[in-house]
């Protein structure tokens, strides 16, 4: 039965190999930084329930990243404000959620948003970027849904029952280390979700 969830911020380090039952196995080494849960949300001043987590403090006082993660009401109490978490909390995990915020890039024709093929490029062709017809002779309009030209990115990505590999210290730095490639920049603060059994 699944129990309690916890959340950590971690930032992304670097990809690369290593031994894991006598297979070479690409992982994610995610760092962990420090982090605490500095306050608590509440319907009845906030209109909803949440906790809010900061990680990487700086010397002025605040934090490199503050995260809030909804939670029921009930639940609030298990999450005592000031209390510091880090990567103790995956132990005997063997899966976690990997959550982050896809790269925002702009408006993007429809080539490149829905990854659709040329027009002929030869034969007096004028229309090798074109979308063509969207559009019916009945009804008169075009219908919903067509794939067009629109913004693209800065959409919520969640990778789901990413296996964790181990985690460890490495130069006076907690590390997570995750199987197979998570997306996104090196030292790109992520979230992961972690369900306890």
């Amino acid at each position: 039965m699944l129990t309690t969830r916890w959340w950590l911020i971690v930032k992304k380090q670097e990809m690369t190999r290593v031994w894991n039952e006598d297979r070479m196995v690409p992982v994610t080494i995610l760092a962990v930084p420090e982090q605490t849960i500095l306050r608590h949300k509440t319907v009845e001043k906030d209109g909803y329930s949440a906790i809010v987590i900061g990680a990487d403090k700086k010397r002025t006082g605040k934090y490199g990243k503050s995260v809030e993660f909804k939670v029921s009401e009930d639940d609030l109490a298990s999450y005592p404000v000031w209390s510091v978490l880090n990567a103790e909390v995956l132990k005997d995990v063997a899966t976690v959620r990997v959550v982050w915020i896809s790269k925002w890039k702009w408006f993007q024709g429809w080539m490149k948003r829905h990854n659709f093929w040329w027009w002929p490029k030869t034969h007096g062709s004028k229309f090798h970027r074109a979308l063509g017809s969207t559009g019916n002779r009945k009804p008169r309009r075009t219908l919903k849904g067509q794939k067009m030209a629109w913004h693209m990115g800065d959409e919520t990505i969640t990778l789901k029952s990413v296996p964790v590999i181990s985690f460890e210290m490495i130069n006076e730095q907690q590390v997570v280390i995750l199987k197979w490639s998570v997306p996104w920049a090196y030292h790109t603060y992520l979230e992961l979700l972690v369900t306890e059994k």
